[in-house]
């Protein structure tokens, strides 16, 4: 390992330079590259006395290096890029996809594509077992049918619950998700790394403001003798202010564990319809589709909380106008209701409720295409009102990008959408199989991109420190002059 320079040292043992060199900074800092923050800033301010311009003239070229080295490794991310892949990936982090050389990175998103990749073959099994059980090839019990979908169940509800299970843990013993104490900085100010400080200080510095305008308007009250026009403003600003607060804080304590409800009323839909299914219940299609109806009912309530604080925030601001009011109720509310009214038909239809042809049963479907299509049709004005010269340099390929995937993702959606309708319609015309093709094809490319990047992401993780590693163990070294270090020769 390169062992760092020391004061009075006229020369050092390094690594030949290359582009991977992970230790360079650590050497002209003159610490261990195990060294905690703490040791860091501690080099670098008697290196930064030690070399700056103002106290030794003809130095400004190594207060520069220390500079540059103690922005690299103070930055957790840049340090974590760093240790892994030397100067090269300090010098790819500022370039579009920079963000993936973080180890941490790296590793959560190779996790999330092999996942995504096992989920989708689980998918393809369960639909290929679906389709021989429907179509009368095999007189399995959907039960069994099921499996793959019990299997998708059982390890989202592990990992929702390991996740909440280390969020408690962080919370209660102060740590973050790294496992680092939150422990204050030198002026005992702040502890980084602490989602909850960040939120709690949010709330003090409400609670501070909102003590100073109640002060201000009593003082003007009382100066005054009445209440003017001014502070009855005030005074409402800061009522519409806490009640945000409130909302928001309650919006942030319910997202910790409806993950895991959710996941808990999915499996027992997923139970109940297997049953319902093989006959071991007789339930109705609605009595069936309850659990689901529940998860759709506590979405929407979530939703109601943030519109809510979305219209208190513009009431803070000075009010806002009914157009606007209705555009955030549509923006809110378009998708869950466009889900809730298309399970509400299909559940109509199956109970008998409405005699309406399938066709008609599907039309919720056919409106967020249309959406799509007049967002695409209105998004070269968009583009241009943003006024970024580089989005507008690019206008026409984001508009044709966007409008591919539009096409791609409509043809594979809408293409199993008709042969559904035409299975349900004439369950003797057409075949299960053959209305899954689609789904069966999208599944398939899904799992192929996805283990194509878990791949890649693994060979990007581990190649450079294999190199490192033979550099370390092969490469010569060689003697550095007094004039490359800048610690002083004696």
């Amino acid at each position: 390992m390169t062992r760092p320079f020391s004061d009075g040292a006229s020369e050092c043992t390094l690594t030949t330079d290359t582009p991977n060199n992970t230790t360079s900074l650590y050497v002209i800092l003159g610490v261990d590259p195990t060294a905690p923050p703490s040791e860091l800033k501690r080099a670098y301010r008697r290196l930064a006395l030690q070399y700056h311009p103002d106290r030794n003239p003809g130095t400004s070229h190594q207060f520069v290096s220390i500079q540059h080295a103690y922005d690299i490794l103070s930055d957790e991310r840049m340090r974590r890029i760093y240790d892994r892949y030397g100067d090269l990936g300090i010098q790819m982090a500022g370039r579009m996809g920079g963000e993936l050389l973080d180890p941490h990175v790296s590793n959560l998103l190779s996790a999330f594509a092999f996942m995504s990749a096992m989920v989708a073959m689980l998918l393809i099994m369960f639909f290929a077992l679906l389709a021989r059980r429907v179509d009368m090839q095999k007189p399995w019990p959907y039960l069994a049918v099921f499996m793959p979908v019990w299997t998708i169940d059982g390890l989202v509800l592990v990992a929702v619950c390991w996740a909440f299970c280390l969020k408690l843990g962080s919370e209660a013993t102060g740590t973050d998700m790294d496992g680092d104490l939150d422990a204050p900085d030198d002026n005992n100010n702040s502890h980084p790394g602490s989602e909850t400080w960040g939120n709690d200080a949010a709330v003090t510095s409400d609670r501070q403001a909102g003590c100073a305008d109640e002060a201000t308007a009593l003082l003007g009250r009382q100066t005054r003798g009445g209440e003017s026009a001014a502070d009855r403003r005030r005074e409402r600003r800061r009522r519409l202010k806490h009640m945000r607060v409130a909302m928001e804080a309650q919006l942030q304590g319910m997202a910790q564990v409806l993950p895991v409800i959710y996941v808990s009323l999915l499996v027992l839909f997923h139970i109940v319809l297997a049953l319902r299914l093989d006959g071991y219940i007789h339930w109705s299609a609605l009595r069936t589709a309850l659990p689901w109806l529940a998860i759709e009912g506590i979405h929407s309530m979530l939703l109601t909380i943030k519109l809510l604080a979305n219209v208190l925030k513009f009431g803070e601001n000075g009010g806002i106008h009914i157009s606007s009011l209705l555009v955030l109720f549509l923006d809110t509310y378009w998708w869950l209701a466009i889900r809730v009214s298309q399970a509400l038909l299909v559940i109509m239809k199956l109970d008998g409720t409405v005699s309406w042809s399938w066709a008609v049963i599907f039309v919720p479907t056919y409106l967020p295409a249309l959406r799509s299509l007049i967002t695409l049709c209105l998004l070269k004005r968009q583009l241009r009102n943003m006024g970024d010269p580089e989005i507008l340099q690019n206008e026409s390929a984001i508009v044709f990008g966007l409008s591919a995937v539009f096409v791609v993702v409509s043809s594979f959606v809408y293409s199993f959408i008709a042969l559904l309708v035409w299975r349900l319609s004439a369950p003797l015309a057409v075949r299960l199989a053959i209305v899954l093709v689609p789904v069966f094809t999208a599944l398939s490319i899904f799992c192929l991109c996805c283990s194509c990047l878990s791949c890649v992401l693994a060979c990007g993780m581990h190649a450079p420190a294999a190199e490192d590693e033979e550099r370390m163990t092969a490469t010569e070294t060689r003697r550095i002059s007094s004039d490359r270090l800048l610690a002083p020769s004696t």
